[in-house]
C-alpha cells in the first residue's frame, strides 16, 4: 500500500502523511488507481452540485475540483508546453521555456482552450447519466502518463525529481491501465472500441510529436498530455451523452 500512497501524494494534493514515499517505479502501477480515485471524487462532485446548483455553476465547480485536485500541476505543464512548442525552437531553446516561470501568450491559450472544452463537455454530462465518463476521463488521463514512463525517456536527463518514474520497456506497469480501458464498455462495445483507439492514437500522436521536438518527454510535457488526454475525453462522453456519437 506505501507504493499507492505513493502515487496518491505525488498526483494529488490528498494527505498521505507517512504512508507515503517518496515516487519511484513501483507507484507507477497505480496511477490509473489513482485516476480512478479522483474520477470518483469528481463524479461525487457533480452529483452534490446537481442537488444545490445550477447547470453552469456546477460545471464550474467540477473543472475547478479537476483543477484544484492537483494544485494545478498539469494546468502548468500544459501553458509551459505551449509556449515552449507552440513556435518551431530548437530542442534547448524549448527546454529552457520550459523552465522560466513566466507564461506567455500561447501558454495562456492553451489553457483557456483546454479548460473551455472542459467546460462544454462536463455540461453535456449529468452523474446519473453518464457517470462513467467522470470515472473514465481522469483514469485514462493518468494512464497515459504510464504509457509516457514505459515508452518514453527523459529528455533532459538531468536526474530531476520524476526522472526515477522513467521504467522503459517495463510492460507490467501497464496491467491497471486495462480498468479504465475496459469501463466505457459498459456503455456499449462500439463506444469501449472507439475509447480505446481514441487512446492509443492520442497517446502515439503526442508521444511521436514530444520526442521529434524534444527527443523525450518533460514533467510539463506529461502535464500536457495529462490535460489533453482528460479535457478529450469528457468531450467524447458529453458526445456520446447527447447521442451525436
Amino acid at each position: 500500500m506505501r507504493n499507492f500512497f505513493s502515487a496518491l501524494s505525488f498526483l494529488t494534493l490528498i494527505p498521505s502523511g507517512k504512508l507515503a514515499g517518496k515516487p519511484n517505479g513501483t507507484s507507477l502501477l497505480y496511477f490509473p488507481v489513482v485516476g480512478l480515485l479522483i474520477g470518483s471524487l469528481f463524479a461525487g462532485i457533480d452529483w452534490l452540485g446537481s442537488l444545490f446548483l445550477y447547470d453552469e455553476l456546477r460545471v464550474l465547480t467540477d473543472v475547478a475540483f479537476l483543477a484544484l485536485i492537483t494544485g494545478g500541476l498539469h494546468l502548468d505543464g500544459l501553458a509551459d508546453s505551449g509556449d515552449a512548442l507552440y513556435i518551431l525552437h530548437d530542442k534547448e531553446k524549448s527546454l529552457e521555456i520550459m523552465k522560466d516561470p513566466r507564461i506567455g501568450v500561447m501558454g495562456v491559450l492553451a489553457l483557456l482552450f483546454c479548460l473551455g472544452f472542459k467546460l462544454t463537455g462536463v455540461l453535456a454530462l449529468k452523474f446519473e447519466h453518464c457517470w462513467v465518463w467522470f470515472v473514465v476521463a481522469p483514469a485514462l488521463a493518468r494512464s497515459a502518463q504510464v504509457v509516457g514512463l514505459v515508452f518514453m525517456s527523459d529528455a533532459r536527463q538531468t536526474g530531476g525529481v520524476g526522472q526515477g518514474l522513467y521504467q522503459n520497456g517495463q510492460y507490467q506497469y501497464l496491467t491497471l491501465c486495462i480498468i479504465p480501458l475496459a469501463l466505457p464498455f459498459w456503455v456499449s462495445v462500439p463506444v469501449g472500441v472507439a475509447v480505446v483507439v481514441a487512446f492509443l492514437i492520442i497517446n502515439a500522436s503526442l508521444f511521436w510529436f514530444f520526442q521529434r521536438r524534444l527527443g523525450g518527454m518533460t514533467g510539463d510535457t506529461f502535464g500536457a498530455l495529462t490535460e489533453i488526454t482528460e479535457t478529450f475525453f469528457l468531450v467524447f462522453g458529453g458526445l456520446v451523452c447527447k447521442g451525436l456519437i
